[in-house]
Protein backbone atom coordinates (compact mmCIF):
# COMPACT_ATOMS: atom_id res chain seq x y z
CA UNK A 1 0.00 0.00 0.00
CA UNK A 2 2.61 2.53 0.85
CA UNK A 3 4.41 1.71 -2.71
CA UNK A 4 1.30 2.51 -4.30
CA UNK A 5 0.75 5.64 -2.21
CA UNK A 6 4.40 6.95 -3.19
CA UNK A 7 3.62 5.99 -6.68
CA UNK A 8 0.54 8.03 -7.14
CA UNK A 9 2.62 10.96 -5.98
CA UNK A 10 5.07 10.40 -8.04
CA UNK A 11 2.50 9.99 -11.09
CA UNK A 12 0.94 13.44 -10.18
CA UNK A 13 4.52 14.77 -10.26
CA UNK A 14 5.67 13.96 -13.74
CA UNK A 15 2.44 14.80 -15.04
CA UNK A 16 3.00 17.87 -13.67
CA UNK A 17 6.25 18.43 -14.98
CA UNK A 18 5.24 17.33 -18.40
CA UNK A 19 2.91 19.69 -18.29
CA UNK A 20 4.79 22.55 -17.74
CA UNK A 21 6.72 22.20 -20.67
CA UNK A 22 3.70 21.64 -22.64
CA UNK A 23 3.45 17.88 -22.75
CA UNK A 24 -0.06 16.30 -22.35
CA UNK A 25 0.05 13.31 -20.42
CA UNK A 26 -2.75 10.54 -19.09
CA UNK A 27 -2.17 7.78 -16.18
CA UNK A 28 -3.45 4.41 -16.83
CA UNK A 29 -2.88 0.97 -15.22
CA UNK A 30 -0.92 0.66 -12.27
CA UNK A 31 -1.51 2.67 -8.91
CA UNK A 32 -5.02 4.39 -10.29
CA UNK A 33 -6.36 1.27 -10.71
CA UNK A 34 -5.62 0.49 -7.25
CA UNK A 35 -7.23 3.66 -5.95
CA UNK A 36 -10.02 3.84 -8.74
CA UNK A 37 -11.10 0.51 -9.19
CA UNK A 38 -10.40 -1.24 -6.39
CA UNK A 39 -10.60 1.38 -4.40
CA UNK A 40 -7.82 0.34 -2.09
CA UNK A 41 -4.40 0.40 -2.32
CA UNK A 42 -3.68 -2.50 -0.78
CA UNK A 43 -5.75 -4.82 -3.47
CA UNK A 44 -4.07 -4.11 -6.30
CA UNK A 45 0.52 -3.98 -6.12
CA UNK A 46 2.11 -2.62 -8.88
CA UNK A 47 6.07 -1.90 -10.14
CA UNK A 48 5.60 0.94 -11.99
CA UNK A 49 3.96 3.72 -13.56
CA UNK A 50 1.93 3.82 -16.80
CA UNK A 51 1.70 7.37 -18.73
CA UNK A 52 0.58 8.17 -22.40
CA UNK A 53 1.45 11.15 -24.40
CA UNK A 54 1.20 12.31 -28.05
CA UNK A 55 3.05 10.53 -29.91
CA UNK A 56 4.49 13.71 -31.56
CA UNK A 57 5.48 14.57 -28.05
CA UNK A 58 7.32 11.20 -27.24
CA UNK A 59 10.70 11.68 -27.81
CA UNK A 60 10.69 15.37 -26.26
CA UNK A 61 8.50 13.40 -23.09
CA UNK A 62 11.39 11.11 -22.58
CA UNK A 63 14.41 13.73 -23.10
CA UNK A 64 12.83 15.75 -20.34
CA UNK A 65 12.23 12.54 -17.97
CA UNK A 66 16.16 11.81 -18.80
CA UNK A 67 17.05 15.30 -17.08
CA UNK A 68 15.05 14.47 -13.97
CA UNK A 69 17.14 11.75 -13.00
CA UNK A 70 15.52 8.80 -14.78
CA UNK A 71 17.29 6.82 -17.39
CA UNK A 72 16.40 5.23 -20.50
CA UNK A 73 15.92 1.80 -20.76
CA UNK A 74 16.50 1.65 -24.46
CA UNK A 75 19.21 3.46 -25.60
CA UNK A 76 17.08 5.80 -27.85
CA UNK A 77 19.86 8.27 -29.07
CA UNK A 78 22.73 6.17 -29.92
CA UNK A 79 21.26 2.93 -31.17
CA UNK A 80 18.58 2.94 -34.01
CA UNK A 81 17.96 -0.71 -33.84
CA UNK A 82 16.29 -0.03 -30.05
CA UNK A 83 14.96 3.17 -31.69
CA UNK A 84 12.63 0.91 -33.81
CA UNK A 85 12.35 -1.46 -30.78
CA UNK A 86 10.33 1.82 -28.92
CA UNK A 87 8.54 2.30 -32.51
CA UNK A 88 7.57 -0.89 -32.61
CA UNK A 89 6.56 -1.10 -28.48
CA UNK A 90 5.17 2.33 -28.63
CA UNK A 91 6.85 2.49 -25.23
CA UNK A 92 9.96 3.08 -23.66
CA UNK A 93 10.75 2.16 -19.91
CA UNK A 94 12.48 4.94 -18.06
CA UNK A 95 14.15 4.33 -14.43
CA UNK A 96 15.19 5.74 -11.62
CA UNK A 97 17.90 4.05 -9.38
CA UNK A 98 16.65 0.71 -8.70
CA UNK A 99 12.88 1.33 -7.51
CA UNK A 100 10.73 2.04 -9.93
CA UNK A 101 10.50 2.75 -13.50
CA UNK A 102 7.97 4.66 -15.62
CA UNK A 103 6.60 2.86 -18.32
CA UNK A 104 6.13 5.98 -21.32
CA UNK A 105 3.35 4.97 -23.81
CA UNK A 106 3.03 6.91 -27.39
CA UNK A 107 0.16 4.65 -27.71
CA UNK A 108 -2.32 2.33 -25.32
CA UNK A 109 -0.64 -0.62 -27.02
CA UNK A 110 1.70 -1.78 -29.47
CA UNK A 111 1.57 -0.69 -33.25
CA UNK A 112 1.03 -4.05 -34.09
CA UNK A 113 -2.49 -4.08 -32.51
CA UNK A 114 -3.87 -1.61 -34.80
CA UNK A 115 -7.48 -0.89 -33.22
CA UNK A 116 -7.98 2.03 -30.27
CA UNK A 117 -9.15 5.29 -29.71
CA UNK A 118 -6.21 7.98 -30.20
CA UNK A 119 -4.79 10.16 -28.10
CA UNK A 120 -6.87 13.35 -28.51
CA UNK A 121 -10.15 11.55 -28.63
CA UNK A 122 -8.73 10.30 -25.18
CA UNK A 123 -7.46 13.12 -23.82
CA UNK A 124 -10.61 14.81 -24.98
CA UNK A 125 -12.33 12.28 -22.29
CA UNK A 126 -9.97 11.97 -19.57
CA UNK A 127 -10.76 13.12 -16.51
CA UNK A 128 -8.77 14.71 -13.50
CA UNK A 129 -9.48 12.97 -9.82
CA UNK A 130 -7.63 13.63 -6.59
CA UNK A 131 -6.16 10.28 -5.57
CA UNK A 132 -4.16 10.03 -2.16
CA UNK A 133 -4.45 13.69 -2.06
CA UNK A 134 -2.72 13.84 -5.90
CA UNK A 135 -4.22 15.42 -8.77
CA UNK A 136 -4.03 13.29 -11.44
CA UNK A 137 -4.97 13.12 -15.45
CA UNK A 138 -6.71 9.15 -16.14
CA UNK A 139 -8.85 7.44 -18.69
CA UNK A 140 -12.66 8.21 -18.51
CA UNK A 141 -14.01 4.43 -17.06
CA UNK A 142 -15.57 3.36 -20.51
CA UNK A 143 -11.76 4.14 -22.07
CA UNK A 144 -10.74 2.36 -19.58
CA UNK A 145 -12.61 -0.78 -19.69
CA UNK A 146 -11.30 -0.97 -23.44
CA UNK A 147 -7.67 -0.65 -22.44
CA UNK A 148 -7.93 -3.43 -20.23
CA UNK A 149 -9.16 -5.08 -22.82
CA UNK A 150 -6.39 -4.52 -25.09
CA UNK A 151 -3.97 -5.79 -21.88
CA UNK A 152 -5.13 -9.15 -21.57
CA UNK A 153 -5.34 -10.05 -25.22
CA UNK A 154 -1.61 -8.37 -25.48
CA UNK A 155 -0.50 -10.99 -22.99
CA UNK A 156 -2.96 -13.42 -24.04
CA UNK A 157 -4.37 -14.14 -20.70
CA UNK A 158 -1.40 -15.04 -18.92
CA UNK A 159 -2.70 -13.84 -15.59
CA UNK A 160 -5.80 -14.02 -13.56
CA UNK A 161 -4.91 -10.39 -13.35
CA UNK A 162 -5.93 -9.01 -16.65
CA UNK A 163 -9.86 -10.42 -16.06
CA UNK A 164 -9.84 -9.30 -12.55
CA UNK A 165 -8.69 -5.72 -13.22
CA UNK A 166 -12.01 -6.25 -15.97
CA UNK A 167 -14.61 -7.53 -13.46
CA UNK A 168 -13.36 -4.86 -10.72
CA UNK A 169 -13.81 -2.31 -13.31
CA UNK A 170 -17.32 -3.58 -13.86
CA UNK A 171 -18.09 -3.67 -10.45
CA UNK A 172 -16.83 -0.48 -9.90
CA UNK A 173 -18.45 1.54 -12.81
CA UNK A 174 -21.81 1.85 -11.15
CA UNK A 175 -23.07 4.29 -13.96
CA UNK A 176 -21.37 2.52 -16.86
CA UNK A 177 -23.01 3.57 -20.29
CA UNK A 178 -23.15 0.14 -21.82
CA UNK A 179 -24.14 1.03 -25.01
CA UNK A 180 -21.61 3.85 -25.42
CA UNK A 181 -19.34 1.70 -24.58
CA UNK A 182 -20.37 -0.69 -27.12
CA UNK A 183 -20.86 2.42 -29.73
CA UNK A 184 -17.03 3.40 -28.73
CA UNK A 185 -16.07 -0.44 -29.16
CA UNK A 186 -17.35 -0.90 -32.59
CA UNK A 187 -16.20 2.90 -33.91
CA UNK A 188 -12.43 1.77 -32.76
CA UNK A 189 -12.62 -1.85 -34.32
CA UNK A 190 -12.36 -3.03 -30.71
CA UNK A 191 -16.12 -5.33 -30.62
CA UNK A 192 -14.79 -8.33 -30.67
CA UNK A 193 -11.98 -7.41 -28.12
CA UNK A 194 -14.92 -6.72 -25.93
CA UNK A 195 -17.37 -9.37 -26.30
CA UNK A 196 -14.15 -12.00 -25.93
CA UNK A 197 -13.15 -9.96 -22.18
CA UNK A 198 -16.85 -10.04 -21.29
CA UNK A 199 -17.05 -13.54 -22.30
CA UNK A 200 -14.24 -15.06 -19.88
CA UNK A 201 -15.02 -12.38 -17.47
CA UNK A 202 -18.71 -13.34 -16.70
CA UNK A 203 -17.86 -17.21 -17.13
CA UNK A 204 -14.84 -16.97 -14.59
CA UNK A 205 -16.39 -13.78 -11.76
CA UNK A 206 -20.02 -14.22 -13.41
CA UNK A 207 -19.72 -10.64 -13.71
CA UNK A 208 -23.52 -9.92 -14.89
CA UNK A 209 -24.10 -8.41 -18.44
CA UNK A 210 -26.98 -6.27 -20.41
CA UNK A 211 -29.22 -8.52 -22.64
CA UNK A 212 -28.00 -6.96 -25.48
CA UNK A 213 -24.04 -7.88 -25.19
CA UNK A 214 -25.57 -11.60 -23.95
CA UNK A 215 -27.26 -11.78 -27.11
CA UNK A 216 -24.33 -10.14 -29.04
CA UNK A 217 -21.86 -13.06 -27.80
CA UNK A 218 -24.43 -15.95 -28.00
CA UNK A 219 -24.23 -14.88 -32.16
CA UNK A 220 -20.72 -14.51 -32.30
CA UNK A 221 -19.06 -18.27 -32.91
CA UNK A 222 -15.66 -16.34 -33.02
CA UNK A 223 -16.25 -14.62 -29.80
CA UNK A 224 -17.44 -17.78 -27.93
CA UNK A 225 -14.65 -20.00 -29.73
CA UNK A 226 -12.08 -17.53 -28.40
CA UNK A 227 -13.55 -17.08 -24.93
CA UNK A 228 -13.46 -20.34 -24.64
CA UNK A 229 -9.99 -20.79 -25.12
CA UNK A 230 -9.39 -17.88 -22.94
CA UNK A 231 -11.19 -19.22 -20.00
CA UNK A 232 -9.68 -23.01 -20.27
CA UNK A 233 -6.34 -21.40 -20.69
CA UNK A 234 -6.94 -19.68 -17.15
CA UNK A 235 -8.77 -22.59 -15.36
CA UNK A 236 -5.81 -24.83 -16.22
CA UNK A 237 -2.91 -21.69 -15.14
CA UNK A 238 -1.14 -22.52 -18.80
CA UNK A 239 1.53 -19.12 -19.41
CA UNK A 240 1.81 -17.52 -22.65
CA UNK A 241 5.13 -19.77 -22.41
CA UNK A 242 3.30 -22.58 -22.77
CA UNK A 243 0.70 -21.34 -26.04
CA UNK A 244 1.60 -22.90 -29.18
CA UNK A 245 2.96 -20.11 -32.10
CA UNK A 246 -0.06 -21.48 -34.17
CA UNK A 247 -2.39 -21.14 -31.33
CA UNK A 248 -0.74 -17.81 -31.06
CA UNK A 249 -1.12 -16.41 -34.98
CA UNK A 250 -5.05 -17.70 -34.43
CA UNK A 251 -5.69 -15.63 -31.58
CA UNK A 252 -4.04 -12.50 -33.26
CA UNK A 253 -5.45 -13.20 -36.16
CA UNK A 254 -8.83 -13.97 -35.35
CA UNK A 255 -9.73 -11.01 -32.57
CA UNK A 256 -9.39 -8.27 -34.70
CA UNK A 257 -12.68 -6.79 -36.17
CA UNK A 258 -11.89 -6.61 -39.71
CA UNK A 259 -9.55 -8.14 -42.53
CA UNK A 260 -7.60 -5.08 -42.68
CA UNK A 261 -6.59 -5.53 -39.31
CA UNK A 262 -5.26 -8.84 -39.66
CA UNK A 263 -3.21 -8.05 -42.29
CA UNK A 264 -1.95 -5.11 -40.16
CA UNK A 265 -0.90 -7.34 -37.61
CA UNK A 266 0.55 -10.27 -39.77
CA UNK A 267 2.84 -7.28 -41.30
CA UNK A 268 4.18 -5.87 -38.03
CA UNK A 269 4.45 -9.40 -36.86
CA UNK A 270 6.73 -10.07 -39.24
CA UNK A 271 8.32 -7.05 -38.70
CA UNK A 272 9.08 -7.51 -35.11
CA UNK A 273 10.20 -11.19 -35.32
CA UNK A 274 12.69 -9.84 -37.30
CA UNK A 275 13.83 -7.07 -35.02
CA UNK A 276 13.88 -10.00 -32.48
CA UNK A 277 16.46 -11.86 -34.23
CA UNK A 278 18.32 -8.48 -34.72
CA UNK A 279 18.23 -8.10 -31.13
CA UNK A 280 19.24 -11.44 -30.04
CA UNK A 281 22.37 -11.50 -32.37
CA UNK A 282 23.60 -8.38 -31.11
CA UNK A 283 23.14 -9.39 -27.43
CA UNK A 284 25.25 -12.56 -28.91
CA UNK A 285 27.96 -10.34 -30.58
CA UNK A 286 28.36 -8.30 -27.65
CA UNK A 287 28.46 -11.26 -25.08
CA UNK A 288 31.27 -12.84 -27.14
Amino acid sequence: MLRNKFLIGEMGRVQSLLADDGIRSISFKGPVLAYTVYRDGRYRWTRDIDLMVHPDAFSRATRLLTRDEYRSFWDLERSALDRFGAYLKQQNTLVRGNAFAIDLHASLTPIVHASGAEFEDLWGRSVQQTVEGTRVRTLRPRDRLLMLCQQAIKNRWNRLKYTCDIAECLWATEDLDWRALWDEAQRTSQSRLLLTNLCIAREIFQTPLPDFLRTEIEQNRRVQKIGTWGTNKLQSGLDSVGVRFSERVWLYWTIQDTVSHSVHYAGYSVVRNLWEQLQNARSALRGS
